[in-house]
């Protein structure tokens, strides 16, 4: 279990401060108070950005999970920005407690994205797909694939490591939302949804689809 680059410099800055504070408390004992609430905080930052390594079964027919978290929609929608066509979206919930790391859910090319500004409403709204700060990372495969990343109330920065024209493999890391947030996927209507309302998925283990 790695702990993710993105969060090691917070970590490193909270655990110093708890370990000031303790050093402090043999003068006053309020600071080991407030020493111990640093290192708790500091523990949690340890969890929200833990990164695990995962072997991921690589299948061109088999469309992955990008996130971690809860499913909490399904719906068929038209999707005018990369695939420009009908397609399923399912949408996913991260809690502050899931891993925040997304991955591609197939394999191939990254031939659209686009970040877009916007609101920091609660990421489970249904406005939050259209209205939220977000970045949008179209892989182009077997079949045209798009992974929304959706800031939330808590979620103040989206980070994206996949790059226009860079090659991916199914399951590789292609980016992060910090504390808490969404993650939507668009596939086309030749995909069979494998997953079901309220399911807990993980990002490249839990099958999201299958290509017919």
């Amino acid at each position: 279990m790695g702990i993710n680059k993105e969060g090691l410099k917070l970590i490193m800055i909270f655990l110093g401060l708890s370990l000031a504070c303790f050093l402090l408390s043999y003068w006053k004992d309020i600071f080991g108070v407030i020493g111990f609430v640093l290192f708790i905080i500091t523990l949690l930052l340890v969890n929200f950005f833990r990164d695990p390594n995962r072997k991921v079964a690589e299948n061109e027919q088999l469309i992955y999970s990008p996130a971690d978290g809860e499913v909490i929609e399904i719906k068929q929608v038209n999707e005018d920005k990369f695939l420009k066509s009908d397609a399923i979206v399912v949408k996913i919930f991260m809690t502050p407690l899931d891993v925040h790391i997304q991955r591609a859910p197939i394999k191939g090319l990254i031939s659209y994205q686009e970040y877009k500004q916007g609101k920091f409403l609660p990421a489970n709204l249904d406005k939050a797909s259209t209205d939220n700060e977000q970045n949008l990372i179209g892989i182009s495969g077997k079949v045209n694939v798009l992974v929304k990343q959706i800031a939330g109330l808590l979620a103040r920065r989206i980070v994206w490591w996949a790059h226009l024209q860079q090659g991916v493999s199914q399951g590789e890391r292609i980016g992060m939302i910090k504390f808490g947030s969404q993650v939507d996927i668009y596939v086309p209507l030749n995909v069979e949804i494998k997953v079901k309302m309220h399911e807990k998925v993980k990002a490249g283990l839990t099958v999201i689809g299958e290509i017919k």
